[in-house]
């Protein structure tokens, strides 16, 4: 009987320690996303934010007539294309970070 209770408490340690090793995948799985879910929020929320600047210094009209053409402004011109190089600049900058811990993370492994 006691060799079967061994038997019973080794496999139930081999289990526990298994259990923690994947506990311990799985926390490091939901970091890893997190991170990479803030980083594509930023760059996505960027995006968003420059082109709703874009629509909205570009003066297109959905109820507009195609015929109609409405002449844009020199400022919201010079407006739109500055705020589109900073949201740009952003991306490039959530990118290039995130590239950096691929990288990182590769050279790690």
């Amino acid at each position: 009987m006691s060799q079967i209770q061994n038997k019973k408490a080794q496999l139930e340690a081999e289990a526990a320690n298994y259990e923690d090793k994947i506990g311990e995948s799985i926390a490091d799985i939901k970091q890893v996303a997190k991170e990479k879910g803030t980083q594509i929020l930023v760059a996505g929320a960027v995006v968003a934010g420059a082109y709703l600047l874009y629509s909205l210094f570009s003066g297109s009209d959905k109820s507009e007539k195609k015929s109609e053409k409405k002449e844009s402004s020199f400022l919201a011109n010079a407006l739109t294309s500055y705020a589109v190089g900073i949201a740009l600049s952003l991306a490039k900058d959530q990118l290039v970070d995130y590239l950096r811990k691929l990288e990182e993370e590769s050279v790690k492994k």
